[in-house]
């Protein structure tokens, strides 16, 4: 692995200018000694995959930034109903569910056109339109650069969580270069989701494939969520807050027409519908706005600072805790 200075601007959908003096490409499984030597020789490792939920702070990046750019896909495993595979980190997670879509194995087609690479799909355990990553992950395979050890994680073992893992918050010495998916032959349309319901429904398709349903869901995204190659963003910039029962009643004595979804735990407020009736949505400070037809997505307008999008996240936080009392998370990852 070769240390080079590179500009990442064309690294994080954001587009955030700035530079990290001590960059490295993580491309293949013999390199993963070398990680270890890295993430000794620096008082920071960050790791990056495709850059679509990361905000980096500052111009220049303190400590190591280890790109994850390995290939390749396998199958480890198969029979009649369903496939094992086994999917390098760096591939593309797009490509990847257009390639099962394909083959006609299913799981993953809710989750299609959502950009990023696979080694973060178990990290953020990405999500939309009734699916989470988790729903098909097997196992996950990483290694320790603290340690020199390689680990693998079953599905049970990750601690899946609401946009969350065991790699979120902490082993962030951890970099995974693998994960495997068990994906089911036998498709069965996961139409929980209103808006993709709707379309179906609409389009009068009575026996959609799999590869039918990410065309939809690429579709039903496209019209909803701005291209980050055109408008920089890193897609839902805030976590649905969860509160408890009585919480939500309190709130739903005060705002009638608030927008929440019933969870195990309590309720999952639409944290689109919060900012939206803060008057937030479509509202733009300098280089920086909530897009105008997602109050969820925060865009760059062209030149905005990581430290701008800090601030401006600060700001949308406090207006909604100012006006619900209620916290909101940020669903990006902010990088020092």
């Amino acid at each position: 692995m070769k240390k080079t200075t590179k500009n990442l601007k064309a690294f994080n959908t954001f587009a955030i200018d700035c530079t990290a003096e001590a960059y490295f490409e993580f491309t293949s499984k013999e390199e993963l000694p070398q990680t270890a030597q890295i993430y000794a020789q620096y008082p920071k490792t960050h790791i990056l995959g495709g850059g679509s939920n990361t905000v980096f702070l500052n111009n220049h990046i303190s400590g190591a930034v280890i790109r994850i750019c390995n290939k390749g896909i396998e199958t480890v495993e198969e029979n009649d109903r369903n496939v094992i595979v086994r999917v390098a980190a760096g591939e593309s997670w797009e490509g990847f569910v257009r390639w099962a879509c394909e083959r006609g194995y299913c799981g993953i087609e809710n989750l299609a056109a959502i950009p990023g690479t696979v080694g973060a799909a178990p990290v953020q355990n990405i999500g939309a339109y009734g699916a989470q990553a988790e729903d098909s992950i097997a196992w996950v395979e990483s290694f320790d650069m603290a340690r020199q050890k390689f680990i693998q994680t079953k599905k049970e073992d990750c601690r899946f969580g609401y946009r969350n893992s065991r790699w979120k918050s902490e082993n962030k010495q951890e970099l995974i270069h693998s994960v495997v998916f068990s994906l089911n032959k036998d498709f069965v349309p996961n139409t929980d989701y209103k808006a993709l319901r709707e379309y179906i429904e609409r389009s009068s398709e009575r026996n959609p494939t799999p590869e039918r349903i990410c065309e939809i869901v690429t579709e039903i995204r496209n019209s909803k969520l701005p291209d980050p190659k055109i408008l920089g963003n890193a897609g839902s910039f805030f976590k649905n807050p969860t509160v408890d029962k009585d919480e939500y009643e309190r709130l739903k004595s005060k705002f009638k027409d608030i927008v929440a979804f019933k969870e195990r735990d309590g309720y999952k407020l639409s944290a689109a519908w919060l900012i939206e009736s803060c008057g937030l949505k479509g509202k733009r400070f300098g280089n920086v706005g909530m897009h105008e037809k997602q109050a969820l997505v925060m865009v760059n307008y062209g030149g905005a600072t990581g430290k701008q999008i800090a601030d401006f996240a600060l700001r949308v936080r406090q207006t909604v805790k100012d006006r619900f009392d209620v916290d909101l998370q940020t669903e990006a990852h902010m990088v020092e």
